[in-house]
């Protein structure tokens, strides 16, 4: 299956998750037999698709329409079936949720991932990983974001990996 992700992978967008980050997430989910994932900004269903090949059920969030039109059309032919969109603006869509998660990816707007770590704390148990991508690259927009990591309790690092086309764009680990 992940060979038919491979025309994904050779017209890759900036915006899409690094290779190397989203198969670091595709192998914990594996390793530690996690089913549910939850993935905060989709684009064009990249890592989705890639989270679908080793979890029972994947949920994504997006706000535009065009990545879902685009995201939706992917799924579609790659005949994925564990893949549930969920459209409209991840913070109304976090406090509505009401299940639990194994993991959660968040690579949405970035001046929003501390509102968006925050809400998904509450969809979490004791086991389950959190992650955010872009937090080399893409810092400045996240001060408080790393703000609240440094003040809080919680188990986390950065980990220098992900090349993109501006250097390393860096991944968060969370765990619970």
């Amino acid at each position: 299956m992940l060979m038919e992700f491979e025309e994904l992978e050779a017209n890759r967008h900036q915006m899409n998750i690094s290779k190397e980050n989203v198969e670091y997430i595709r192998d914990i989910i594996k390793k530690n037999k996690l089913k549910n994932v939850l993935e905060i900004g989709c684009f064009n269903g990249y890592s989705a698709l890639q989270f679908s090949t080793v979890a029972k059920e994947v949920k994504t969030i997006e706000i535009d329409k065009h990545a879902v039109e685009t995201a939706k059309n992917n799924f579609k032919k790659y005949n994925i079936k564990n893949i549930e969109k969920l459209e409209g603006d991840a913070k109304t869509i976090l406090d509505n949720l009401r299940e639990t998660f194994d993991v959660i990816l968040i690579d949405a707007m970035k001046s929003e991932y501390k509102a968006y770590l925050v809400k998904s704390l509450k969809l979490v148990k004791n086991g389950s990983f959190i992650f955010a991508d872009n937090t080399i690259s893409h810092k400045d927009k996240m001060k408080d974001f790393f703000d609240y990591l440094k003040s809080s309790k919680l188990n986390w690092k950065e980990l220098g990996i992900g090349k993109k086309d501006y250097g390393i764009s860096g991944l968060v680990e969370i765990r619970i």
